[in-house]
């Protein structure tokens, strides 16, 4: 098995718009070509792990996702798996948990990143339920269950009201409940660091893995680094920091002198 490491840094890689999406181009080959790009750009940082997300399939809608694009990401983290020792995780959006582990299962994949486990609550394209029961009775259906879930709580971009009498420690002591390998915590948009209380509330509360989610730059890591188990990095590695630009070697590579200054060097 291919497990992370302690302090972990899963790096994201943005696949660009799969079919069916507006933003669709119809060049399948060069969404795998871009993705295996980011991926040796990621290699030769000494990153710990690559995590493949949907994310240029604005607006995201829920599942069912059309055939195509499943095609294609999968195609893509075959791609991925065949060139990378490491652990790779998957994320598929808005909320499309039971496809990502389809896939993940597929290509022999390590992770989920998984919004709306247990609870509902509104995300963009609307309410979305918690999927841990039927997300963890595919796993033992398909036969993967070594691969893990790390499960965001109180997620970004969502709206909570639906579980206002829930604070961030009762979601949290629920994720564990429902068997969840880890959880996710974050700020309220992509680029935004979480709160510093909230990640000390979700060391109090459970004994997974607590992973920051978003928000993370060359200059606040050192003081997030002592807060959490692990790390999934996007925007701060890419163009001016943002969420769908191309990789940016001068910001990876001084956001990760900072990261093994603080932790030592990677694994992939």
């Amino acid at each position: 098995m291919r497990t992370l490491p302690a302090k972990f840094l899963a790096a994201m890689i943005a696949v660009r718009a799969l079919p069916g999406s507006p933003l669709y181009d119809g060049d399948d080959e060069r969404t795998v070509s871009q993705a295996l790009e980011d991926l040796e750009g990621y290699k030769a940082s000494e990153v710990d792990s690559v995590i493949l997300e949907n994310d240029h399939d604005l607006p995201y809608i829920q599942p069912p996702i059309c055939q195509e694009a499943i095609s294609v990401m999968i195609t893509v983290a075959r791609e991925i798996r065949k060139r990378c020792e490491a652990p790779v995780g998957i994320q598929m959006l808005e909320g499309a948990n039971e496809t990502a582990l389809e896939i993940a299962c597929e290509a022999d994949l390590d992770y989920l990143r998984v919004e709306g486990y247990c609870f509902a609550h509104v995300g963009g394209a609307g309410i979305i339920q918690g999927s841990a029961g039927k997300l963890l009775r595919l796993r033992k259906t398909l036969g993967c269950e070594h691969i893990e879930v790390f499960a965001d709580v109180k997620k970004k971009h969502c709206a909570h009201s639906l579980t206002g009498d829930l604070d961030l420690a009762d979601v949290i002591r629920q994720t564990e409940f429902f068997m969840a390998d880890g959880v996710v915590i974050t700020g309220q948009f992509t680029g935004i660091e979480p709160a510093i209380h909230d990640l000390k509330n979700a060391k109090q509360v459970t004994h997974l893995p607590v992973v920051i989610g978003s928000g993370m730059t060359a200059e606040n890591i050192g003081r997030y680094f002592p807060m959490a188990d692990g790390f999934i990095v996007g925007s701060t590695f890419r163009r001016n920091g943002q969420f769908l630009e191309e990789l940016d070697p001068e910001r990876l590579g001084r956001f990760m002198s900072v990261f093994r200054g603080l932790r030592g060097p990677g694994t992939l």
